[in-house]
């Protein structure tokens, strides 16, 4: 079995996003979590993909 390999985090991590902004409004019903903090969270998910992303580039272009 394969483990979970860098250039697949992304997507998995942009999937994870996009499920919590469309429920984001029955988790702050749940867990009476401000909106504007779970958008905040939201938004660090998806800067986490960019970052990989961002870094192999760097890294890739510093071999070469």
């Amino acid at each position: 079995m394969k483990k979970f390999q860098s250039q697949d985090l992304p997507i998995a991590f942009t999937s994870l996003g996009i499920l919590l902004i469309a429920f984001s409004h029955k988790i702050e019903e749940w867990t009476s979590i401000s909106f504007n903090v779970l958008i905040v969270i939201i938004l660090i998910v998806y800067l986490i993909p960019l970052f990989i992303w961002i870094s192999v580039w760097l890294k890739n272009r510093k071999n070469k």
